[in-house]
């Protein structure tokens, strides 16, 4: 093998070697934690406890509201779907105290307002529209909202 070829290789896997990690995954279109599940790099949102068991729970609310919504859109029923999304909305809205209002924190508060303002526009549009397909593209939306939320926090009783 010539010197010169040798050289490049070197340099080549030299370059390579310093590309950061986290470069080449960004780059792979898959997420940290995907990469590593070991490790939780999500930023910490610390809460207090009753307000962690508060936002969890609503959480979970959520995944039976929207299996309620799937299910009245399989039937073409969009009053139901209307009424699970309402549910969702920001009559739920409730005043969390962050225990530390650091930009984490109040960036996760914005987008769980944002959540329940999205859920008020879709009941209105369904009972408006009574348009499904908008009704799903809507909640495609929100569901990258959560997802983005999942994926970039985390709650935490104390501070980590």
């Amino acid at each position: 093998m010539p010197n010169q070829f040798k050289q490049g290789l070197l340099i080549a896997f030299s370059l390579f070697a310093a590309v950061p990690a986290q470069f080449a995954i960004a780059q792979s279109g898959t997420t940290i934690a995907q990469a590593n599940p070991d490790v939780d790099t999500r930023t910490g949102i610390t809460t207090r406890p009753n307000e962690r068991t508060r936002i969890l729970a609503n959480m979970r609310k959520y995944l039976v509201g929207l299996q309620v919504m799937s299910e009245a859109l399989a039937r073409d029923d969009m009053t139901a779907a209307a009424q699970a999304a309402r549910s969702m909305g920001s009559i739920n809205l409730y005043e969390v105290r962050l225990l530390f209002a650091n930009k984490a924190a109040i960036d996760f508060r914005n987008l769980a307002f944002e959540v329940h303002k999205d859920f008020d526009t879709v009941a209105n549009d369904a009972e408006s529209k009574r348009d499904p397909k908008l009704m799903l593209s809507q909640l495609a939306a929100i569901m990258k909202k959560c997802a983005h939320c999942h994926d970039t926090f985390r709650l935490q009783d104390t501070v980590h």
